[in-house]
């Protein structure tokens, strides 16, 4: 390494030194360790969305402090589902319930606990390490690369959109085009072009990326929470044993870290693997090479616990690698980071490299920190955190809510926000409910612009010839062959199972079937055609990413998908009951239709109700009251439960953001 990089490295560890820094990755670590334990509700994409409006009116460093803090440590407290009640934690925590969950049922849940939390502390600080090892290596190469190369990076991450999709790439590169249309609203920078702006003043910017965010994963979060109304029912494991035994076990197979640790920093890096599959790869690991894997796993074998669970926290940090240095987001947490990199003015990917690398350091370091406070808390609050996995949906309902609200009305102050978010979030039901995953929705969104104006710089420098530089023509290749892997590989998975009667002229043969997916298909293809006959009169420059990039590919998707569906192959909720590893998993309650629409009517009451209280009273006086009013009314709650819930929304909003961080809120209209 030159000395520049440990200057900058230096200069990364004094920019998070600041006490709001320091403080902000303190409530991200609490946030995500509830994310990981609460069986209900959140997760860390939501968490992310809600608090994108918020945090990107913080200082760079400190916003990263509080949403790495968020997704660091919720892989690490990620295996209390799992070893107290055998559920999934999480992406990447399934394999855990294989022994985590036995051992539990013999009374060792504390060492089960005690090897996951040392393992995944472990596995995060190889994740770490080798992050820190790629910056130097990567940026020779970035520093090499123009805007060619750049809009062919961008190319390359639009290509993976395929991955982000399960078992439906036609749907994700619908979800993808989709994101590119949306991202062309607006003035165009070149020409001056208004696009699909329709008189609308509100619309001359374009769509706030944070906002759509909060529409597409909050809205569908809650609707679904509120549908449901299940919290977990069953009695969890006894907390007996030892933590201390666990760490002992940890230290004994620090080769088997070591190991699974690279698998997940592996998984990270490499595009179309996914976290869905990294504890399964470890696991795999673990059985192929440990001494009596075969008799033991599945049994309640600790190294069943280790082998995860380290290689789900490592993989963070591969993440990072391929987030920070190229600006290739590996699945939904990822890409809601890169909207507050972009909200926040910061370019990820080679030109963050370029001007603030010292940024990416502090993550770094941030990133490193909040796995070791993650550790840390895992130990220290182990029997507290536990009762946290029976918490009730009547409670988080209004949690959610009063965040999208919050994040919903602060973003720029206006009346139309609730509106998009109320557009944006039906779009986000819909979308999960048919199997259209909304990570390609917000890949496109963030991209387009990216895409679009690198494009316009190569063809003004170069010509045509920008494509016949040698750093385009290897990343085209690049591109190519992601994309070529994926689809096959997903159209296999898509097929039935085989069957004696696969394949006959009858199965063949073209039935029109129209499902609730094709009747979302064709609301996109109309979508598509409707913005082609608006587009076609702009100049070439106006129209090249709407028109060429995102409409015309999105009508051949749509009508490819629309045939697909005519053959009689299943839809994606079909496919997705079969097999749950989607980024993007089908929603599903189990409800008869009246009793849907009616706990539906109900949520949307709540939510416009909650939205007008806001708008009249204020954030910090509506959304206690909304905590307090749901719980009571709608989850019948005890009193005091309710009064005990709204005081926790008092001093969240008013108490942490206000009187600490000094973000102050818009007050209602009825004291303007």
């Amino acid at each position: 390494m030159d000395a520049s990089i440990f200057q900058v490295a230096a200069q990364g560890f004094y920019n998070i030194l600041d006490p709001y820094v320091l403080l902000a990755v303190l409530v991200g670590v609490g946030i995500g360790t509830f994310n990981a334990v609460a069986p209900q509700g959140m997760g860390t994409p939501l968490a992310y969305s809600i608090l994108l409006p918020v945090v990107v009116r913080w200082e760079p460093v400190t916003a990263i402090a509080l949403l790495l803090g968020i997704s660091a440590v919720s892989a690490i407290c990620a295996a209390y589902l799992p070893i107290l009640f055998g559920i999934p934690g999480g992406a990447g925590s399934v394999a855990t319930i294989l022994d985590g969950y036995p051992m539990g049922q013999r009374g060792e849940a504390r060492r089960a606990l005690g090897a996951s939390f040392m393992a995944g502390g472990m596995g995060s600080l190889i994740g770490t390490f080798t992050l820190i090892l790629a910056v130097p290596v990567a940026k020779p190469l970035i520093h090499l690369m123009g805007s060619p190369e750049l809009f062919v990076l961008v190319l390359w991450g639009l290509s993976m959109v395929s991955i982000l999709s399960g078992r439906q790439p036609v749907k994700g590169l619908i979800a993808a085009a989709l994101g590119l249309l949306i991202a062309s609203i607006g003035q165009q920078p070149q020409s001056g072009i208004l696009r699909f702006v329709f008189g609308q003043v509100y619309l001359l910017d374009g769509f706030s990326i944070s906002i759509i965010a909060v529409a597409l994963f909050g809205i569908p979060s809650a609707l679904e929470l509120a549908l449901a109304k299940m919290g977990v029912e069953q009695q969890p494991a006894p907390l007996n044993g030892s933590l201390l035994d666990g760490v002992k076990d940890t230290l004994r197979e620090w080769w088997l870290v070591v190991r699974c640790s690279f698998v997940g920093v592996w998984v990270g890096i490499v595009p179309g693997i996914g976290s869905q599959t990294v504890d399964w790869l470890a696991y795999g690991h673990a059985v192929q090479t440990c001494k009596g894997s075969k008799e033991m796993f599945g049994k309640g074998d600790v190294r069943g616990v280790i082998a995860p669970e380290c290689a789900n926290d490592a993989k963070d940090g591969g993440d990072l690698i391929t987030t920070l240095l190229l600006g290739l987001p590996q699945g939904a947490t990822t890409a809601l980071f890169l909207v507050a990199l972009l909200a926040l003015r910061i370019i990820p990917g080679p030109d963050m490299v370029k001007n603030h690398l010292d940024i990416i350091f502090s993550a770094i370091w941030l990133q490193g920190i909040a796995g070791i406070l993650g550790t840390l808390i895992g130990f220290c609050l182990a029997n507290q955190l536990a009762k946290l996995a029976n918490i009730r949906y009547s409670l988080m309902v209004p949690i959610i809510l009063s965040f999208i609200l919050l994040g919903a009305l602060t973003a720029n102050r206006d009346p139309l926000d609730l509106l998009t978010v109320a557009c944006f979030g039906a779009l986000g039901f819909f979308m999960k409910r048919f199997g259209y995953p909304r990570p390609a929705l917000i890949l496109g969104l963030i991209l387009g612009g990216l895409m679009e104006k690198y494009l316009y710089r190569s063809v003004a420098s170069y010509g045509i010839s920008w494509l016949l530089r040698p750093g385009v023509m290897v990343l085209l290749v690049l591109a190519v062959v992601t994309l070529l892997l994926s689809l096959p590989r997903k159209e296999k998975k898509e097929s039935p199972d085989d069957s004696p009667v696969q394949g006959t002229a009858q199965e063949k043969k073209i039935a029109l079937r129209i499902r609730p997916d094709t009747v979302f298909t064709l609301f996109s293809l109309c979508l598509f055609l409707t913005a082609i006959a608006v587009g076609l009169q702009w100049p070439l420059i106006a129209k090249l990413l709407p028109i060429y990039l995102a409409a015309i590919p999105g009508v051949l998707m749509a009508l490819t998908q629309i045939f697909s569906e005519m053959k009689g192959r299943p839809g994606a909720a079909e496919a997705a009951r079969s097999k749950k590893e989607d980024q993007d998993a089908i929603l599903e309650n189990g409800l008869d239709f009246a009793t849907e629409v009616k706990r539906t009517l109900v949520f949307c009451g709540w939510f416009f109700g909650g939205a007008v209280a806001v708008w009249l009273l204020g954030i910090v006086i509506a959304l206690p009251l909304l905590l307090f009013s749901y719980s009571l009314i709608e989850g019948r709650e005890k009193w005091w439960v309710s009064m005990v819930t709204a005081a926790g929304g008092v001093v969240f909003v008013w108490g942490v953001f206000e009187f600490v961080m000094d973000v102050q809120w818009p007050g209602g209209a009825l004291f303007q």
